[in-house]
């Protein structure tokens, strides 16, 4: 039996689970449905993946790294909203495989299955649509996620197993004209495909026409005002199951938050590299936040923003209303270095904030200029100098690091590790650059700039496999013997540990090193 302290729905209702017994996954999967009119008229699943997939490292324990698919909880609350019933399905969380969710399907019989894919989970979610197809023939079946929106062509060109691909920034409107559209068509699956004409006016998606031939429509206008979307459908989630990563929270429960959409900046192996970036007021946040602290008794968030600071005037009126609202929670947030300044990161301290992840990638300038990254990070000296403000301000430093950039050869990438070395930061993740179909990189590299790629294959797009070579490396191995010379020259300093060490102030402290400690040892020491 589990223990826990937490929030959770009951029937839909929200109650203090008084004996703080964790819920039945059974309990947790019945959660995430909310019929009308005892109708579920579309079925979000988050198919189902390991630990070790969606972190690329094997037997990593069960060290936590749940956290609620936001987009399916945005998509979720929206489609409701509109008056239709709707379920959602987090397999990795709830730890069920594809014959437990066929086994869903058949009992809840939602007239769309609609997947929410990255590239790592695309297999078990092309098994279960084509059993679904195969078995379920009159069932809507549709993938979106970020894998759709990076490879929606190649996808429609390789599965016929997806009736529709869903493509864009913003899935609320596209899956919400779908789910109308369908329901006009009486939920009959074969008129609704073969009216070619009523596809066509869905925009933001792709499918066959009566000729086999590839149709991307136009896409879907960007939502300008966020305030008018619902706050994410929390309630359908297994709340009480989400913690991150060891190494990345202070207190529980934690859940996840985007306030911003989009990036302003360029980086040329980013997917939202140039979307521009659109944020919610922060006004809206805040009634978010309390919604969180309320409801769930929330005591910590995780901004997944790209970089929640890139507007100031923005970031401090936000700042100064949650200081205002003294809801003791801590966070943590995403940044760039050009969008902080000293005053600003004591007002995030004052507000709470106890860790900012920058996006680093490299300060070597030369390959910072290859991948565009200098637009939001001015140079080494720059970044030293956020850094000591940061840690001066009381708040922990976070680092991503890339490993294989273009133009880069093993002399820079050392370089690139002993900078991140001198950066000192609390936490350093180093990730193996992965063109992802659609980038500017990826484009470069098919026009024969930069180097060659290892592979094609889809499935193998994780930032933890090699998929390309640059120019600079002899060989895969010499690449993926980078990223664990990177990790063993960052993390076992000694000066590293004896920090770490000093930093532990409670037993919570302890047993997170150790889960973090384990996982990294096992992954890479």
């Amino acid at each position: 039996m589990n223990i826990i302290p937490n929030v959770f729905k009951i029937n839909g209702s929200h109650k203090i689970n008084k004996d703080n017994i964790m819920p039945s996954t059974e309990e947790f999967i019945n959660r995430g449905f909310d019929p009308k009119n005892d109708k579920i008229d579309i079925l979000f699943i988050n198919p189902p993946s390991t630990i070790s997939e969606r972190y690329g490292k094997d037997d990593m324990g069960e060290v936590g790294g749940d956290l609620i698919p936001l987009g399916m909880a945005s998509l979720a609350a929206y489609i409701r909203e509109k008056g239709f019933g709707v379920g959602v399905l987090d397999c990795p969380t709830l730890r069920i495989d594809n014959d437990k969710v066929y086994e869903i399907i058949l009992e809840k019989n939602p007239a769309i299955v609609g997947f929410s894919t990255t590239t790592y989970s695309l297999a078990r979610a092309t098994d279960l649509a084509k059993k679904i197809r195969k078995k379920l023939p009159n069932k809507l079946t549709i993938i979106g996620g970020s894998h759709a929106n990076v490879a929606g062509i190649e996808t429609a060109k390789e599965y016929d197993e997806f009736d529709l691909i869903a493509y864009g920034l913003d899935g609320e409107h596209i899956a919400h004209d779908i789910v109308e559209r369908f329901k006009e068509k009486n939920y009959n699956r074969e008129n609704f495909m073969s009216d070619f004409e009523n596809l066509k006016g869905i925009k933001g998606i792709i499918f066959k026409n009566e000729k086999g031939e590839i149709i991307r429509n136009q896409p879907r206008e960007n939502i300008k005002n966020l305030d008018d979307l619902p706050l994410p459908a929390r309630d359908l989630f297994p709340m009480e199951r989400y913690i991150p990563l060891p190494n990345q929270y202070k207190r529980l429960p934690l859940t996840n938050m985007v306030v911003i959409r989009g990036c302003p900046y360029f980086c040329s192996f980013c997917d939202q590299a140039g979307t521009g970036a659109r944020r919610r007021s922060p006004q809206k946040v805040i009634e978010e936040i309390k919604d969180c602290v309320e409801r769930y008794g929330i005591k910590e968030i995780s901004f997944w923003d790209d970089t929640m600071s890139y507007h100031k005037k923005w970031m401090r009126e936000f700042l100064d209303l949650l200081i205002k609202e003294n809801l003791d929670l801590v966070w943590s947030c995403y940044a760039a270095v050009n969008t902080v300044d000293k005053e600003i990161l004591k007002l995030m301290r004052k507000a709470g904030c106890w860790n900012i992840f920058y996006g680093y990638e490299t300060a070597i300038e030369e390959l910072a200029e290859n991948i565009q990254t200098n637009r939001k990070n001015k140079n080494f000296e720059r970044m030293k100098q956020v850094a000591k403000w940061t840690k001066e301000a009381g708040i922990e430093v976070r680092g991503s690091f890339l490993i294989g950039l273009p133009g880069e050869t093993p002399e820079l990438a050392k370089r690139t590790v002993q900078n991140a070395i001198e950066l000192d930061p609390d936490y350093a993740q180093f990730t193996l650059v992965c063109p992802y179909p659609g980038t500017k990189l990826a484009k470069e590299i098919e026009q024969g700039k930069w180097g060659k790629f290892i592979t094609r294959d889809l499935e193998e797009y994780q930032c933890w496999n090699v998929t390309w070579l640059p120019d600079g490396y002899k060989n895969p191995k010499e690449l993926k013997d980078m990223e664990r010379y990177a990790f063993r020259k960052f993390y076992l300093r000694p000066s590293y540990i004896i920090k770490r060490i000093l930093k532990i102030r409670t037993f919570e402290d302890i047993k997170r090193y150790f889960k973090g400690g384990t996982a990294l040892i096992k992954s890479f020491l």
